[in-house]
């Protein structure tokens, strides 16, 4: 979330995204996968309310606990050199916090799923980097190698990137979605791009199953160079940034009744931990709509881990002929 923390006044925007026409019923089954614990709500959080006012159900599933956040610990706990324990404690408060506000949105706590991978290291397990055999990463904030043992779901894992890759497709397969709402493959968050990349190779593999998963996919956007601005007044309707709006991109706007948006900044303030280093961030997206593309971008989406582009073009290359087939 450090990349959010300043907003320009006036960044290159689109027009206005056309409606995103897609059946919502009570048989609709929502999974919203969020690297860290606002951002599902940030990006999904209308959609999410929608959902469960139909009847529909809605899972929530944290990639990661949010811990890493220095600024955030910093301006919460009023210390300037965290310790392990103080990263931990720290995302504690978050999953509180995510699970108020998600609760605000409708959202039961038995419905959200927080794996506890490491924050600011997901994409050192991006796919091209890490196996099961490889040696776990272990948290420089919170010193740990492997998820807190409450927040696992299968025996045996760590900070592997194959272990999130498996709990991620069991997930899957448990729940069986009939959509998915995951973070754009060009976010330039490198915890989001590299939960992009996961979710696509979960994806693939419970397509190929014996009792094949094929959920629609939509893709939702949280951090961009200069997007979004603060809201005009309040509550302007947002658009995508001009610099991904291509002749065949499939941006589309998901209107939100007063009372969802209503709920959905009551939800946002909930994040107080986050509020007090990046409420204008948050605020930014407390809109008439949300914003979501429906295929995948052409072209290689880099995502980048330390200065290495972790998304090789191969693999996403391999993954636009798979979508092609279908």
């Amino acid at each position: 979330m450090a990349l959010a923390s300043s907003i320009a006044a006036a960044p290159a925007v689109a027009p206005a995204a056309p409606p995103l026409d897609i059946d919502l019923s009570a048989a609709t089954r929502l999974l919203v996968i969020s690297p860290h614990p606002d951002d599902g709500t940030l990006g999904g959080g209308g959609l999410m309310q929608r959902v469960r006012r139909l009847g529909g159900a809605v899972r929530v599933v944290q990639i990661t606990s949010g811990d890493a956040f220095s600024a955030g610990l910093m301006a919460e706990a009023h210390i300037t050199r965290p310790t392990p324990s103080d990263y931990r404690r720290y995302g504690a408060l978050r999953e509180r916090e995510s699970a108020a506000a998600l609760g605000a949105l409708g959202v039961a706590r038995s419905n959200v799923i927080t794996l506890g991978f490491p924050d600011d290291g997901l994409c050192e397990l991006a796919p091209e980097r890490h196996t099961i055999t490889a040696a776990a990463y272990k948290s420089p904030y919170t010193n740990r190698e492997s998820p807190p043992r409450s927040e696992r779901i299968l025996s045996g894992i760590a900070y592997r990137g194959e272990d999130l890759g498996r709990e991620l497709q069991r997930i899957l397969v448990d729940f069986r979605p009939t959509l998915v709402l995951i973070p754009h493959p060009r976010d330039e968050h490198p915890d989001h791009c590299t939960t992009h990349l996961w979710m696509h190779e979960a994806l693939a593999a419970v397509a190929a199953g014996r009792s094949p998963i094929t959920p629609v996919v939509l893709h939702y956007l949280v951090h961009y160079p200069n997007w979004p601005t603060a809201a005009a007044g309040g509550g302007a309707p947002l658009a995508p940034p001009a610099s991904l709006v291509t002749a065949n991109s499939q941006w589309r706007s998901f209107s939100l009744t007063d009372r969802e948006r209503e709920a959905k900044a009551r939800a946002l303030v909930t994040y107080k931990s986050q509020m007090l280093a990046i409420g204008p961030f948050l605020r930014s997206f407390d809109r008439a709509n949300e914003l979501f593309m429906e295929t995948e971008p052409e072209g290689h989406a880099a995502c980048w881990c330390r200065g290495e582009d972790v998304a090789a073009p191969q693999r996403s290359a391999a993954r636009r002929t798979a979508t092609s087939k279908q």
